[in-house]
Order: C-alpha cells, then sequence, then structure tokens
C-alpha cells in the first residue's frame, strides 16, 4: 500500500507542524465512525499493527494490516483536503478544512454529498455555529 498526497494536502499538513509543536502522524483505519478516514494526529500511538504507507511534508501516513491487506504492492490512495468542517479530533479541522483519501484515478469532489435512504436523497450538512471560547485550542493527547 502507498498514499500519496495531492498539493494541498502538503501545503495543510505543513501548517499544522508550523502550528502543533508535538510529533504529528496521519493514521487511516482508526475513526468509530469512519474508519477509513485519515486522521491528523499529534503524538499518536500508532498500534502493533500499524506500519507506514507513506509520508506527507515529513509526516508519516500509518494504516493497519486489514487496510494495507486491500492494497498491495503500490496500489493505493491520494490523501487529499476538502473545505469542508466534520466533527473530528484531526488537528487539520482547527483551519476549517479536513483530510480525505480518493482513489489513485478517481476524484469524488463533484459528486454530491449525499446520502440515499428509502429512495430519498439525504443532504448530508456541515456543522453549523462556533466552538465554546473554553474549547478553542484545546489539545488532546
Amino acid at each position: 500500500m502507498l498514499i500519496t498526497a495531492s498539493d494541498r494536502a502538503v501545503e495543510v499538513v505543513t501548517e499544522m507542524t508550523r502550528r502543533r509543536p508535538g510529533q504529528l502522524s496521519v493514521t487511516i483505519g482508526t475513526g468509530c465512525c469512519e474508519s477509513t478516514a485519515p486522521f491528523l494526529y499529534e503524538n499518536f500511538w500508532a498500534g502493533p499493527d500499524h506500519e507506514p504507507v507513506g509520508t506527507v511534508a515529513g509526516v508519516t501516513i500509518y494504516a493497519p494490516a486489514y487496510l494495507r491487506a486491500n492494497y498491495p504492492d503500490d496500489d493505493g490512495m491520494v490523501l487529499d483536503v476538502v473545505d469542508e468542517l466534520a466533527e473530528s479530533m484531526s488537528v487539520e479541522t482547527e483551519l476549517g478544512v479536513r483530510l480525505i483519501l480518493r482513489g489513485a484515478e478517481f476524484d469524488s469532489s463533484t459528486e454530491p454529498q449525499a446520502c440515499v435512504s428509502t429512495g430519498q436523497p439525504k443532504v448530508l450538512r456541515p456543522v453549523v455555529g462556533n466552538m465554546p471560547e473554553q474549547l478553542r485550542g484545546l489539545r488532546i493527547h
């Protein structure tokens, strides 16, 4: 498995390495709701089955064995960025963006953000509102 990064992902990760004093890493396959979504963490402890599958701006990208098994050799995806804010502990959300994975030869950026349930499209909406002042800049390790 090999994960490469878009120019935008390099810019975002570079900015976060400037803003965060700890060791950053990207991990794929650890989310509770989006199990293959990439997360940019500060001081993340990789699991025993996590191995490096790429780098972005000098930051290591890790993936667990079950995910690596689906992408043999140099098969993989592209780490990219979208201008959407999601509820996440991934540190790039401080910039109002989130990391995503794209297929190496597939770009879904023009597709509507919708799910189909019982034949009716359900449009996903971004989180609105402001984070309470006491939580802004909070660092969770």
